[in-house]
Parts: structure tokens; C-alpha cells; sequence
């Protein structure tokens, strides 16, 4: 009986030795803006996550973190993943295909976090391009003016020449340019 147990173990123990495909090798995404003429004429780029690495378990090592990178850079850029398995590509989200694995929650919150961080992003560019199209107000032009004996530096508003003594602003029409 003893025989027969130790016959199951080096099954078993033969079929975890056995090497295969990293779990992350099976997944691929295509862009979001893809068209039937670019389906038609082959004419687009397949994302991978570039893994070829065999091994024992379900991921190299590192891998898991490989993978769940991937799905958080397409799943935020809104493009289509898939996971090939058996010739059969199964098409989902980035979320859907991460909740298997026990970093899915990971996955949700990084493609969350990284739409919100775009979404800020085209809001601070289209605040700039705003305050770039709207009008400049230029300061006054600074000017040395005699105002009785004394001589002041101020702007111009209009005919009044405007000026500070002692805090206070003070306008006056009698004033002659300093040269």
C-alpha cells in the first residue's frame, strides 16, 4: 500500500514539474479606435505584454506584477483585451479579465485612478489654453512725473497722473514729466 501511494506522489509531483507558458503570455489588447478597414487590411498594432517565459506555477516571478500593469495601461487608454487561451480569444474589460486573479481589485482601482488622472489633465490643458486666448491686462507703464517740488514715480490713467505718498494714492491733473 505504501508502493502505491508513492507511485501517486511522482504523478503528481510529475505533472507540477512540468514546465508551462507564463499566465501573462496570454493576454493581448488591441487599440480603441480600431475600424473594419483596418481589420480588413491587417493594418494595426496587437499589444502584448511581451512575456515568453515558461515556468511551473501560474506566473514568472514578477509576473503577476507584469500583468497587472498591462491591464491598468490598456484598460485606462479604453482599449479592447483579450485573453487567448486554446486558439479561443475571449474579449472583456481589463477589470473583468483582472477580477480572476487576487490583484483585480488592484486593476479597478489603477484604470480608475488613471482616468481620473486624464480627465484632470485635459481640464488643466484646456484651462491654459483659455487664460492663452484671453485678452492680457497690461500694467501701466511706470513714469517719473514733478508734482510741485517733488518728484514721484507713478502711471498714467487717463489725463491724471497717479501716484503713492505714504500709502494713499493721490491723483493730479498739475504735473510736468521728469526728463
Amino acid at each position: 500500500m505504501a508502493a502505491n501511494t508513492t507511485a501517486k506522489k511522482t504523478t503528481a509531483q510529475a505533472d507540477a514539474d512540468e514546465l508551462k507558458p507564463c499566465e501573462c503570455a496570454a493576454f493581448d489588447a488591441l487599440p480603441a479606435d480600431l475600424t473594419d478597414a483596418d481589420i480588413e487590411t491587417g493594418d494595426y498594432e496587437v499589444f502584448t505584454t511581451g512575456c515568453a517565459a515558461t515556468t511551473k506555477r501560474q506566473f514568472a516571478p514578477g509576473h503577476d506584477a507584469k500583468l497587472k500593469s498591462f491591464l491598468i495601461k490598456h484598460g485606462a487608454a479604453g482599449n479592447d483585451v483579450r485573453r487567448n487561451e486554446g486558439g479561443v480569444a475571449t474579449s472583456a474589460s481589463a477589470e473583468q479579465h483582472a477580477a480572476r486573479y487576487a490583484f483585480g481589485h488592484m486593476v479597478a482601482a489603477g484604470v480608475k485612478r488613471a482616468e481620473t488622472k486624464a480627465a484632470e489633465k485635459a481640464e488643466r490643458a484646456a484651462a491654459r489654453a483659455a487664460r492663452k486666448a484671453a485678452p492680457k491686462a497690461k500694467a501701466p507703464a511706470k513714469i517719473t512725473a514733478k508734482v510741485g517740488r517733488a518728484t514721484f514715480t507713478g502711471h498714467m490713467d487717463g489725463d491724471h497722473f497717479v501716484y503713492a505718498v505714504k500709502g494713499k494714492e493721490r491723483r493730479t491733473l498739475k504735473f510736468q514729466p521728469a526728463a
